[in-house]
């Protein structure tokens, strides 16, 4: 009986693991894809006029075909923080924690080759979904989530054609790669001591190329007198991975009940897991004015979360065991304003609001991302030439703070609060 609990014990422990694998909400959607776009707040739907249009509005890329083959490249280095204090019943009031600072540096690399004077193809690569957290070892909510890491890589061709002078569409489809790397801790009742006890730490990790195709279209229309207007919509798009689950036993003093562990846990092998990740589509529509000077932007968009309505875990081995977790994702809505000064004819400076509303439920906060709105507030410095381009951007981004209110799925209640800082540089040569 024994043996045949903890077995139960080890396919549960295993659900968790893969569980928070896309209980990740905007938190981990990177829309900074150029540091110009960053000082901008990313308001460049209706402005897209340089290679970062490949991710706001495919369709700018239609009036750039004079500018010539467009090399766009850079990053953006992410450095977030998370504290967590806790409440009753469980960790209890008076119990905080940080997560371990980390820096990520997401990549982004453009291409625009003009084909005509009103046609454009283009390549981009970036990263739309990515971060991660961590947190010390003794950590009360490790048995949660430890370390998690995510990456979706979007390898992108699209092409623009300019329909008249002041009309324009874009459409391109998208190779998404996506690779997870998760670890937490296993706890369970010590039959010894009767006590929750630290019997292994587990380790999900993708196998292979899980990937899946999407799309995106846009259209901009100049309509006159400085103004634009602008649309892009990016679709969803479902991963079926398959991975496995990585098992490690910690000695807990007591050999009989270690043992016992040892016919039961895989601590020699890997226990297989399939799941099906569910990334929303976005969609976003924007006005933008500018003279020769200046150039003011607003938009707004919708991230649509809500197709993560539940996340289904496959066991190949154990079919019985398999199960779809319920997980009632809302629609999230973004406001994005930014503005850009060209105070000569070699430089530019760009200042930019944003505010991201969440769309994770409160019951599902937890240490693998407690989520909330965010407010960004961003400043960027441009140098160029006629062929040369450099830009830096700079982002504060403070999440307001939420507490689980005693309803956390995870039986671990407690109040979340995060900032970051985003800083980078991006370069755009033309031939």
């Amino acid at each position: 009986m024994i043996v045949k609990n903890h077995r139960h014990s080890l396919l549960v422990a295993v659900a968790l693991l893969v569980m928070p694998s896309l209980t990740w909400g905007s938190g981990f959607a990177l829309f900074e894809v150029g540091n110009r776009t960053m000082g901008m707040a990313g308001a460049m739907t209706a402005v897209a006029d340089d290679p970062s249009a490949l991710f706001w509005n495919p369709a700018g890329m239609a009036f750039q075909t004079d500018e010539g083959i467009q090399l766009m490249f850079g990053t953006i280095l992410i450095m977030p923080e998370q504290t967590f204090t806790g409440s009753a019943p469980y960790p209890g009031e008076g119990y905080t924690a940080e997560q371990i600072e980390q820096t990520f540096f997401p990549v982004h690399f453009f291409v625009g080759i003009p084909v005509n004077d009103r046609l454009e193809v283009s390549f981009s690569f970036f990263s739309p979904f990515g971060l991660g957290t961590e947190w010390d070892d003794d950590f009360l909510g490790n048995s949660i989530s430890k370390k998690s890491d995510l990456f979706v890589f979007d390898l992108g061709v699209s092409m623009a054609y300019q329909l008249s002078e002041r009309f324009a569409f874009g459409i391109g489809v998208d190779y998404m790669i996506a690779e997870i790397e998760l670890s937490q801790n296993i706890n369970l009742i010590n039959p010894f001591n009767q006590r929750l006890t630290e019997v292994a730490d587990a380790r999900l990790k993708s196998d292979g190329i899980n990937s899946a195709w999407a799309w995106n279209a846009g259209l901009l229309w100049k309509i006159g007198s400085g103004f634009s207007l602008g649309a892009v919509y990016r679709s969803e798009f479902s991963i079926t991975g398959e991975g496995y689950g990585a098992f490690n036993q910690i000695p807990t003093g007591y050999p009989e009940f270690d043992a016992v562990l040892g016919t039961v846990f895989p601590f020699d092998g890997d226990v297989p897991i399939e799941a099906t990740i569910d990334f929303p589509d976005f969609w976003t529509i924007g006005l933008s004015w500018q003279n020769e000077k200046l150039t003011l932007s607003g938009q707004y968009g919708v991230m649509g979360w809500s197709t993560y309505q539940e996340l289904p875990i496959i066991f190949p081995e154990n079919p019985e065991f398999s199960t779809a977790i319920p997980e009632n994702y809302e629609d999230a809505a973004q406001y994005r304003i930014g503005g850009e000064y060209r105070a000569s004819q070699h430089w530019a400076i760009q200042l930019g609001y944003l505010f991201d509303e969440t769309g994770q439920p409160v019951e599902s906060m937890s240490p693998l991302l407690g989520d909330g709105d965010r407010t960004s507030y961003t400043v960027g410095l441009s140098y160029f030439t006629d062929r040369f381009r450099l830009d830096l951007g700079y982002e504060y981004l403070k999440t307001e703070g939420r507490s689980t209110g005693g309803n956390s799925l995870d039986g671990f209640d407690g109040f979340y609060e995060g900032k970051a800082q985003l800083a980078g540089a991006t370069f755009t040569i033309k031939f």
